[in-house]
């Protein structure tokens, strides 16, 4: 499946209105009077590069179309800088009809259907690109609709999907925020799922919470979600959640950086719409391939896949019952694990598994046991924890090992003749390329059927952070994901 290109030039459509915001003559001083009530489809609000943020923050509510979206864009100084939005102190368009308070104190920008629309209503065909968005925590406050001032609420994001479909999030910075982007469905009916989501080039940092656990760079739950060609980095120092935490069903994640968080990867359970995703055969299987991670061990598991609340029976509605139960596709992918301790996959149960081919793993000489699995805390008196996880061909460090001397982990492991070992990292540590000679030029096998919709095509520049073509020299493609980039 092709990457889509992605329009990040932020220029009128030629279809609908062009709302200019900006410090130029003419144009619209401040966010909040722009009608974001009355967008159409084809309508651009282009949003103009000036020295001081815009205190700022609106919903998007319109129905746009295919080729002609409800855009609103960033347009860059002539340096690339972007215009920054800024939820601190930001002011509400006055009676704007946000409905329930909650949808204003939770974000910088939010989609979803009007107040006074009708109940089924939803927002479709946005694209929201060029930005610099920031500043939805509780410690900041902003002026809402009604001209009062109030504090952020504690569990929120820098752009809230509350409903709406074929919406495109792309070349955004979004950082301090409680979670970066985050999607919300329901099993209200299919109005109320989030869906057709795609997260392209973004830079995508600095959120979370201190101490806790909930709150990620990017938390998503919808129906056809693409990650790709994102630069993913730590969270808040001291924030304890993941780098993507996804409750998605049609997940991919490819071409990414991905750096920090407790999990670089959080594939689990749809919490709050498992009525809805169970119905798409897409909610058994995931798709990871052509990322870079780079994640400190020490801080939790690599990939962890198929849920996060356990010790239901049979038959509840919540749980295990409800986990993914399908597979992990994790292939030409590029890892470097710091920190004293690593565990790369943790499959939460035998109804989970993992097809694994064609990655490298590579752990820094501080890793003490570099292990390929963890085990997870479920109800044992119904399910095996630790997954049917199939080796292909991969490159690993010579230590790892299945799991430390002290946790056995259950479930199986197949394939550990196929993996090549070494002592030494085979890829240049700054752009991840192999090394000429090493053990992965040349060396990596054929893609399995399954995933002949999902073919390597990309790579990652990782002196641009952006996406290009991946080459191929030689008899066969490269292991990880990058090839290199000449004989």
């Amino acid at each position: 499946m092709p990457a889509p290109a992605v329009v990040t030039i932020c220029q009128p459509s030629g279809i609908g209105k062009d709302y200019q915001v900006g410090p130029g003559t003419g144009q619209l001083a401040s966010l909040d009077l722009v009608p974001w009530d009355k967008l159409v489809a084809g309508d651009t609000v282009r949003i103009f590069y000036k020295d001081t943020p815009y205190r700022g923050k609106f919903m998007i509510s319109g129905n746009g179309r295919a080729g002609a979206p409800i855009r609103v864009c960033g347009v860059k100084s002539p340096t690339g800088q972007r215009p920054i939005i800024d939820g601190q102190n930001a002011t509400s368009r006055l009676n704007l009809p946000y409905g329930n308070i909650l949808h204003e104190t939770r974000s910088v920008i939010v989609v979803k259907q009007l107040s006074n629309a009708a109940w089924t209503a939803f927002p479709s065909y946005i694209q929201i690109d060029g930005l610099d968005i920031r500043g939805a925590t509780p410690t900041n406050s902003f002026t809402d609709s009604k001209g009062v001032v109030r504090k952020y609420d504690a569990f929120g994001a820098c752009i809230w999907l509350d409903r709406g479909q074929n919406i495109t999030i792309a070349d955004n910075a979004i950082h301090d925020c409680t979670n970066g982007v985050y999607s919300k469905s329901t099993n209200d009916g299919d109005f109320a799922v989030t869906k057709n989501i795609l997260l392209s080039n973004n830079h995508v940092y600095g959120n979370g919470v201190v101490g806790n656990v909930h709150q990620h760079n990017l938390y998503m739950e919808s129906v056809n979600i693409t990650y790709q060609f994102n630069r993913i980095e730590g969270l808040r120092a001291g924030a304890l959640g993941n780098a993507i935490k996804d409750r998605s069903a049609g997940t991919v994640v490819r071409y990414n950086y991905i750096k920090g968080g407790a999990h670089s990867m959080d594939f689990v359970e749809a919490e709050d719409f498992y009525a809805i995703a169970s119905t798409y055969p897409a909610y058994r299987t995931t798709y990871a391939y052509g990322n870079v991670i780079v994640k400190n061990g020490s801080e939790g598991s690599v990939i962890h896949y198929g849920g996060d609340h356990s010790y239901s029976t049979p038959g509840s509605a919540w749980g295990e019952p409800i986990f993914r139960k399908g597979t992990l596709y994790f292939y030409n992918n590029t890892l470097t694990i710091t920190g004293s301790m690593a565990q790369l996959f943790q499959l939460s149960t035998t109804e989970e598994k993992a097809e694994v081919w064609n990655n490298v793993f590579n752990f820094a000489s501080t890793v003490t046991y570099p292990s390929l699995r963890a085990t997870s805390e479920v109800n044992t008196t119904y399910w095996k924890p630790g997954g049917i996880l199939n080796l292909g061909k991969n490159w690993s460090t010579t230590t790892l090992a299945d799991s430390d001397p002290w946790h056995t982990v259950p479930g199986t492991v197949t394939g550990w003749a196929n993996m090549i070992k070494g002592t030494a990292a085979p890829m240049d540590p700054a752009t991840f390329a192999p090394l000429s000679g090493s053990a992965i030029v040349d060396k990596a096998q054929a893609a399995l059927s399954a995933v002949s919709a999902y073919p390597v095509q990309y790579q990652l520049d990782m002196s641009t952070f952006s996406g290009k073509t991946r080459p191929q020299f030689g008899t066969a493609m490269d292991i990880g994901a990058i090839e290199r980039l000449s004989n």
